[in-house]
């Protein structure tokens, strides 16, 4: 008796607070950073450009992460991670509001720089919301957290293929990006707050220099760097194509295929937290197994949507979309305890870092690469021909990944 109620007081002192409250800055920020991809079409013709060039739009500010990435986890590693999230909540609405200007004036590359400036704010309050989690919550829980504190980018990304084109209808494409980073900022209070006493011990200016260096040298954390690429690359090539390729293929208004791919990252909440479940009940904490399964899955998730899309048939389609969306977003809350597994305890943030930026590479080129294809074949279908590649070689590098 003393034991469960033991455990359950123990269950009641980790920091679920802090965890909720991650979660929902997570949802804007996620949201800010998807818009306008769900209104693509509307963007080609306020700014001149063409398919491949708008996705740039939505894939710069990955790419903006991926370059200050490392950098700003070896800061993180010295600094305090609670302060750093709020100044990352503020200076995304900064951003936002130029981003809108750019937007409004019809400037292409200015509208581009600043949601390149906009991927500083994702990276650092992505890798100071795990330094936290981590510190906060004992073992028993830390990989559900980390995992759960994933799903919120998601339900984010959800929320702006929903909710972009209802900005969009009312107050133009270029409000997006204000509107969904003032949401963000809204959340930064309750985030401080609930982080109070908690945070990583900072390590010296030249220990975090050896320990950057140690883990971009460690080859079992460059295995992991690539599955990360593989499966954001995935992942956004779902997110950011199927809006355009339902609107081409089935003949959908931009609302309705917006609402239809919503499904893709919304299914994630339960996919990210499920990976963790499946990692720590079924894998004996394992967390190689879970990535199998999840690039396995997708790859014949969406091959049969290659299919479904030839055949024209809409229902079977967006069952399978969703089915996709979980089947990849199985492992990408997994992958940030997946590499911790490699790495000396004080350099576990360099190594989410890079992980992060890794990925968000894979988030750049791999949409904008297909955008390419799209452009010069001018035909959709290469969509799912460029996801169904990826995950396929995602097996291929997952099935001979190592284990902690």
């Amino acid at each position: 008796m003393t034991d469960s109620s033991g455990t359950v007081a123990a269950r009641f002192e980790e920091p679920w607070g802090l965890l909720m409250s991650l979660w929902l800055l997570w949802v804007f920020i996620g949201a800010y950073a998807i818009v306008p991809a769900s209104a693509l079409p509307v963007v080609t013709e306020g700014t001149d450009v063409g398919l491949a060039a708008a996705s740039w739009i939505v894939t710069a500010p990955p790419v903006g992460a991926a370059i200050a990435g490392l950098p700003i986890g070896a800061w993180l590693d010295r600094t305090d991670n609670r302060r750093a999230i709020v100044l990352a909540g503020l200076w995304l609405f900064v951003v936002g509001l130029l981003a809108w200007v750019a937007g409004t004036e019809e400037l292409y590359w200015p509208l581009v720089a600043t949601r390149l400036l906009g991927g500083v704010a994702l990276v650092t309050a992505w890798v100071a919301g795990i330094n936290l989690l981590s510190a906060g919550f004992t073992d028993r829980y830390r990989t559900t957290v980390v995992a759960a504190y994933a799903a919120g980018y998601p339900a984010g990304y959800a929320l702006g293929q929903f909710g972009a084109p209802i900005v969009t209808a009312r107050l133009g494409w270029p409000a997006t990006f204000p509107v969904f980073g003032a949401l963000a900022a809204g959340t930064l209070p309750a985030c401080y707050l609930a982080g109070r006493g908690i945070d990583r011990p900072p390590s010296e200016g030249d220990a975090t220099l050896r320990g950057a260096a140690s883990v971009l040298a460690n080859r079992d954390v460059q295995v992991v760097c690539v599955l990360s690429f593989v499966a954001y690359a995935v992942y956004l090539i779902l997110n950011s194509w199927l809006p355009t390729y339902l609107v081409a293929v089935f003949g959908l208004s931009l609302a309705e295929s917006g609402l239809f791919v919503a499904s893709v990252p919304a299914i994630g909440i339960a996919a990210r937290t499920s990976g963790g479940l499946l990692a720590d009940r079924a894998f004996a904490r394992r967390q190689r197994p879970v990535v199998v399964l999840s690039f396995a899955a997708t790859t014949l998730v969406v091959a049969a949507l290659a299919v479904l899309g030839r055949i024209g048939t809409l229902v079977p389609f967006l069952l399978g979309l969703a089915a996709a969306g979980f089947g990849i977003q199985l492992q990408i809350g997994v992958l940030y305890t997946y590499v911790q597994g490699f790495v000396a305890e004080e350099t576990i943030g360099t190594a989410v870092a890079l992980v992060a930026v890794v990925g968000w590479i894979g988030q750049f080129v791999a949409p904008a690469l297909t955008g390419a294809l799209v452009d010069r074949t001018g035909n959709h279908g290469v969509v799912l021909v460029c996801a169904v590649a990826f995950a396929f070689f995602g097996i291929g590098i997952a099935w001979f990944a190592p284990d902690p």
